[in-house]
């Protein structure tokens, strides 16, 4: 019999699965042999204060930058030996170069990159977005420019969707209408939300990453997360007393994490 070492091969039902996975770029090492798997439909958060590594780790994940070592699968394809496009779709933090583009152009554009033909009149309608399809996106208020991102990036009904702090410019009504809406595509396919509001990660996700420092601190779901918590260590009762316990953060008097 061989004695051949083999290399296990991630689940079929694995979304996203990362084994040791290294970022280092102009001498610094943003992400520090991360190990996680998850899968099926729920809505993921990704959760850290500012510099954790969290959008090093999605431009991993959305194929925008190449570890420094380790492998990463996404629905079970080995990034480096392609990458699935056609089942996954992503929202940007800010998109900077397409500002000046109308919405229905932005439409047209990323469901033609996506092979939706004619994809633009059902993302608008979809957005409620029709009467402003000629005015550019810049001049589009914070929750219609998520609307139009996000009907964007479902055009072509991915099994994976990416989102990195997609509420950050968002009101408080329109930010519990969007959050609504994560938990509802969440039923249907693996949400990874990027974000470092413990209010809107509690309220949204299933399940939960503590990133700090590059560092995989503590995941689960969030009930297993708060079951975690010794009675002394609990203050408010929710997920802020999770994260502070297992990753010795703060606040800052905004209520992000620090």
């Amino acid at each position: 019999m061989s004695t051949t070492a083999r290399t296990a091969t991630p689940s079929a039902t694995a979304s996203v699965r990362v084994e040791g996975l290294r970022v280092s770029f102009r001498g610094v090492e943003a992400l520090k042999g991360l190990e996680f798997s998850f899968g099926g439909p729920q809505v993921v958060g990704i959760l850290g204060p500012n510099g954790a590594g969290k959008s090093t780790l999605l431009d991993v994940l959305e194929g925008l930058r190449r570890p420094t070592a380790g492998r990463v699968w996404l629905l079970g394809q080995a990034l480096g030996e392609g990458y699935p496009r056609g089942r996954v779709g992503a929202v940007l933090q800010r998109e900077f170069v397409t500002d000046r583009m109308s919405a229905r152009e932005y439409a047209a554009l990323f469901s033609t990159l996506q092979g939706v033909r004619d994809g633009a009149p059902g993302i608008l309608r979809e957005a409620g977005l029709e009467h402003r399809a000629e005015v550019p996106l810049d001049r589009l208020s914070g929750g219609e420019a998520q609307r139009l991102h996000l009907h964007t990036a479902l055009a072509h009904d991915p099994d994976l969707l990416f989102l990195d702090e997609p509420s950050a410019h968002l009101d408080p009504m329109s930010r519990q209408r969007f959050g609504e809406r994560l938990k509802a595509e969440g039923r249907r396919r693996t949400v990874v939300l990027c974000t470092h509001d413990l209010t809107e990660a509690e309220a949204v996700c299933d399940r939960v990453l503590f990133l700090v420092d590059g560092v995989l601190r503590r995941e689960g779901t969030v009930e297993a997360l708060l079951e975690a918590v010794p009675p002394e260590a609990r203050h408010t009762g929710t997920l802020a007393d999770a994260f502070f316990h297992a990753c010795g953060a703060r606040l800052t008097d905004k209520g992000d994490l620090a």
